[in-house]
């Protein structure tokens, strides 16, 4: 279980594939860093993407708040700009100047803002099932916040103090429960999905109600980018589930990004676990466009 002294707090890091032949590649080859989603830590997820570090280093870690990284007590010292400075102090740790960035979910976001934030580290950009902006802040700055992507980034900005009290009321377990309740009532896919409430049960013994209820704020609260991903210039996937709630936001977002490309995976929800081997395979195939130098702009459904 590594963990490096990063931004003021101890993150906790896997670091697979960094042994890996350098082949017949040419040029230099980027590790991958990938985030993990919103009360998702690093072993909740890691055996999914774990193939992914069979072409190249794949480097993942728990997010402030999660697994077993710190877990500050004060409420203050969660936000999404203070996720994305966490994850350039340990790259820095780790002596890697820049990286393919990506994430998911929660994830995606941290990745957004650290594109912006640090855009000199970034060698290309990974959005998946997530958001560039946030329509309650927006609406007074400017950003986009009329159209169906800011109109399920206010249902987000209603859903998750409900997450929040429900944990501080009743705890993450019940709050679970409650969650699994709500979507065999009202998800029409639910029957498909390939999680669990067994496997969030489990997923949720890995967070304490500090680290869920700051992550959660830091989600409420995050800046709206979608002034600031207009200036990425790397390239740049922006990914999404064809059943997932975030799609309007994906293709608002692959709109704003110039040159990046679009993937929509059908009959997926949200999350990389559906139809896993499409989304193992896309992040694959634009890793493999962006080293050979081939252009990534465009669209496609998988």
């Amino acid at each position: 279980m590594p963990t490096v002294r990063a931004n003021g707090i101890d993150v906790r890091y896997e670091l697979l594939g960094e042994d890996l032949p350098a082949g017949s590649r040419e040029g230099p080859v980027y590790p991958l860093v990938l985030t993990h989603g919103f009360a998702a830590p690093l072993d909740q997820w890691i055996d999914e993407v774990r193939p992914l570090a069979d072409e190249r280093p794949l480097l993942m870690y728990d997010v402030r708040g999660h697994g077993r990284t710190t877990v500050p007590q004060d409420p203050a010292d969660y936000s999404v700009p203070t996720f994305a400075a966490d994850l350039a102090s340990l790259l820095r740790a780790l002596n890697i100047d820049r990286a393919h960035i990506g994430g998911v979910s929660m994830g995606g976001i941290i990745t957004a803002q650290f594109a912006v934030d640090f855009p000199e580290m970034c060698e290309s950009v990974l959005l998946c099932d997530t958001t560039c902006g946030n329509a309650s802040t927006s609406l007074s700055t400017g950003g986009a916040g009329e159209g169906p992507a800011a109109e399920w980034e206010r249902r987000m900005r209603t859903g998750f103090p409900l997450l929040v009290n429900s944990v501080r009321e009743r705890g993450m377990e019940e709050t679970v429960r409650r969650e699994w309740d709500w979507n065999r009532q009202n998800n029409p896919h639910i029957s498909e999905s390939p999680y669990t409430l067994e496997g969030d049960l489990q997923r949720i013994k890995l967070m304490t109600p500090e680290g869920y209820l700051g992550a959660a704020q830091a989600i409420i609260d995050r800046p709206d980018l979608t002034d600031r991903v207009t200036a990425i210039t790397a390239p740049t996937l922006v990914m999404i589930g064809a059943w997932d709630d975030f799609l309007p936001c994906a293709l608002r977002d692959h709109g704003l990004i110039p040159g990046s490309r679009l993937v929509i995976r059908n009959r997926c929800g949200h999350g990389s676990r559906w139809r896993l081997d499409t989304f193992l395979a896309e992040v694959e195939h634009f890793l493999d466009d962006v080293e050979a130098a081939r252009p990534v702009a465009g669209r496609r459904e998988v």
